[in-house]
């Protein structure tokens, strides 16, 4: 009976240790399997100031390695605390946020946005819908269009870059001004200022912790600008309303033929530039 009670009790204890090596290896499987679609990527623990060095930061633990999963990785998002030594933010770093690397420079002189050259790094805020409710990235392409209300004074000299010179004067013949060089606008027009700018850096309202999704609120921009669709948004800033579109990857160089908006506008000067 002895005999037979230890091989049932090690039968028991077999069987148990089956039971631990299956699920073992299941949770050995699934952790493999998250793994392999995500990458280690460094975030930190607080919020950190624009101007702020790094070094000290790094001295009290701040940062940390998290995992990401690949769809979701920022492009140039730092992965080593290695790539923070000697820094300074050029922008915020939020809490449990990806850093671009982007968003940290060597100190004065440096170009921590990557500008172009030849062009210049515009800062833009806009809200909302307006800023594609959250959704633009650093490195995305988008239009900024400019809506002039009815009656604003516009002058020939910023009308040029949007219409060709017989548009021009088809409007001259049909709008008011004691000046031959301004214009009053005699509808709202609706058109795309800079038919395609790259995005440099962009804080957006913090995501939704539950869905993952933007919130409501304002979206900061640097904008990699040539000099004269900067002076043309700064221009738009005070005169008009502005309103972002997100490009495809397909199409980062904006569309040839954008759709005009206003009817009575577009019968004075023509649909097409041209």
């Amino acid at each position: 009976m002895r005999s037979r009670g230890l091989v049932v009790a090690i039968a028991v204890v077999l069987a148990v240790l089956a039971a631990v090596g299956v699920i073992v290896y299941t949770s050995s499987v699934r952790e493999n399997a998250t793994l392999d679609n995500t990458q280690q990527v460094v975030t930190s623990s607080v919020d950190i100031a624009a101007n702020s060095p790094l070094d000290p930061l790094i001295e009290q633990g701040v940062f940390k390695s998290t995992a990401i999963p690949n769809d979701a990785i920022v492009p140039n998002a730092v992965t080593d605390v290695s790539q923070l030594q000697g820094q300074v933010t050029s922008a915020p770093i939020y809490q449990n946020e990806q850093i671009p690397i982007n968003r940290i420079s060597s100190g004065p002189g440096s170009d921590p946005f990557g500008i172009s050259p030849g062009n210049l790094a515009l800062g833009l805020e806009i809200n909302g819908a307006a800023a594609v409710n959250g959704y633009v990235q650093q490195g995305s392409h988008v239009v900024l269009f400019a809506t002039f209300k009815q009656g604003t004074l516009v002058s020939k000299q910023s009308l040029k870059f949007f219409l060709s010179g017989g548009q021009i004067s088809r409007l001259q013949n049909s709008a008011s001004s004691t000046n031959p060089n301004l214009f009053v606008m005699p509808t709202d027009y609706t058109f795309p200022l800079v038919p395609s700018i790259k995005v440099l850096a962009v804080t957006n309202p913090p995501a939704d912790s539950s869905s993952g999704k933007p919130t409501t609120g304002t979206s900061d921009f640097v904008l990699d600008a040539a000099p004269s669709d900067a002076t043309n948004v700064i221009f738009a800033l005070s005169h008009a309303t502005l309103y972002m579109g997100l490009l495809p990857p397909d199409a980062e160089k904006g569309y040839s033929q954008p759709g005009t908006i206003g009817a009575p506008f577009a019968r004075v000067v023509g649909v097409n530039k041209g």
